[in-house]
């Protein structure tokens, strides 16, 4: 099991996450753990017979169908969370609250981490899709694609599309299938609102 003391901000792309975070942090003295900014950390363990999706070639990437692309997204989240969850409790040993915030194999963690310790942030999906590109955490993938040499701007904007598809398909879940509370993210929604909410969840009041 999770220690008692690390609480996981879970959510679908554009849900708040990393705003919310930052509220949860700084008004809690929370220790933060960004999953986004961890994420090729734990490429360094990786063994082509136990994480085949870490170990995968994705020279070839932009060939790949949808589905390839979400299975892809998925499979890495699915081998990473082990390790990810194992420097949780290794973390907070010497912290007096850890906040976990990204994205984690919602199955897994269902079943180590107590309902009051985990909450799932959404949104609509045509959020997602219309304010995908515009996180900060993601613009590195339009440079990415529109300084990529050779190809036409058609391939570009096709990249971008898919690219984007990606993403939501994969982390875009019903996590009370899970057991796991949910948050919708309404458009009139503040992020202050929502740290609140979440923090009325978590008991961090006292």
């Amino acid at each position: 099991m999770i220690n008692p003391n690390v609480y996981f901000l879970l959510g679908c792309p554009c849900a708040g996450k990393t705003t919310v975070g930052n509220i949860l942090v700084q008004k809690y003295n929370m220790y933060y753990f960004s999953g986004d900014s961890r994420r090729f950390d734990y490429y360094k363990f990786a063994e082509k017979e136990k994480h085949p999706f870490m170990t995968m070639d994705a020279s070839d990437f932009w060939d790949w169908s949808l589905e390839e692309m979400v299975a892809w997204e998925k499979g890495v989240i699915s081998e990473q969370t082990p390790y990810i969850l194992n420097d949780l409790n290794e973390l907070s040993k010497g912290q007096e609250m850890v906040l976990f915030e990204g994205m984690l194999d919602l199955e897994m963690v269902s079943k180590v981490v107590p309902d009051n310790q985990i909450v799932y942030l959404s949104v609509d999906k045509s959020v997602c899709e219309r304010e995908f590109f515009t996180r900060e955490t993601h613009r590195g993938m339009v440079e990415n694609i529109m300084n990529t040499p050779g190809i036409s701007d058609e391939e570009k904007q096709r990249r971008l599309t898919v690219r984007k598809k990606a993403a939501i398909n994969a982390f875009y879940e019903n996590a009370n299938e899970f057991g796991i509370q949910t948050f919708m993210r309404e458009e009139t929604t503040t992020a202050q609102e929502m740290a609140e909410k979440v923090a009325r969840y978590f008991e961090l009041e006292g």
